[in-house]
């Protein structure tokens, strides 16, 4: 993974990536680049979830990829997962 200035990279974040096809790391790899620069960019659709992921923020790799995440203070993101849509 390439050094980010905003996000942090935990062993959780790194074993569901893992678990995703190449192409897909290649699409969430895009999207980690976008958050870390802008997260306001309209391709990323950064929203907060309800229900179960109440309290983390998820963004858009692509229509079906999604990257969940905690804030932290000072404005860094501490990635949780990188999934299908939320899991699946």
């Amino acid at each position: 993974m390439p050094p980010y200035r905003s996000l942090v990279i935990t062993t959780e974040f790194l074993a569901s990536f893992t678990t995703l096809a190449p192409t897909d790391q290649r699409r969430i790899l895009r999207a980690l680049a976008l958050l870390d620069e802008d997260e306001g960019h309209a391709s990323l659709r950064v929203h907060q979830p309800t229900g179960a992921l109440a309290g983390q923020w998820s963004a858009s790799a692509s229509r079906s990829l999604r990257i969940t995440f905690v804030r932290l203070p000072g404005g860094r993101k501490q990635l949780v997962e990188a999934s299908h849509h939320y899991g699946d």
